[in-house]
């Protein structure tokens, strides 16, 4: 049986290994907690996970815009999903919370994507998003 739920600070571990696999950085295990707790106590943000019978298996974070309407929107700011547990719905599944809650606020789904991860763009398109712009993204380390 699996379900979706908010996320608590034990899921951390599992949110971690969900995702390795895409290249997320595990950074230093005391920020990742600092920075899980404030997105679980935030107003703004929600971060669901995805549990089957082995434990959580996926997570999205969404995020409210603070823009006004009708400029305003809810955007996935990140999701991954276990390796071994891709195109089996749960993606779908999370997508579907994120766009829940958007309807809720009466709000509009955003999400943006590396430009390198064709895949995850296909999925988005796939779930009914629609490309809107590109960008290149550029640092000036000092």
């Amino acid at each position: 049986m699996s379900s979706i739920r908010e996320a608590v600070k034990l899921d951390l571990d599992a949110i971690v290994v969900a995702s390795a696999g895409l290249g997320y950085a595990s950074g230093n295990s005391s920020d990742i907690e600092s920075d899980l707790s404030e997105l679980i106590h935030s107003e703004r943000d929600r971060l669901w996970v995805f549990e089957d019978n082995v434990g959580v298996v996926g997570w999205l974070q969404a995020h409210r815009s603070v823009r006004v309407a009708p400029t305003a929107f809810i955007e996935i700011c990140g999701m991954a999903v276990h390796p071994d547990h891709q195109r089996k719905g749960v993606g779908t599944a999370l997508v579907s919370c994120a766009e829940t809650w958007a309807a809720e606020m009466d709000l509009n789904l955003r999400v943006r994507c590396n430009s390198v991860r064709e895949d995850t763009h296909k999925f988005y398109m796939n779930q009914g998003f629609s490309r809107v712009k590109s960008q290149l993204v550029l640092d000036r380390y000092l």
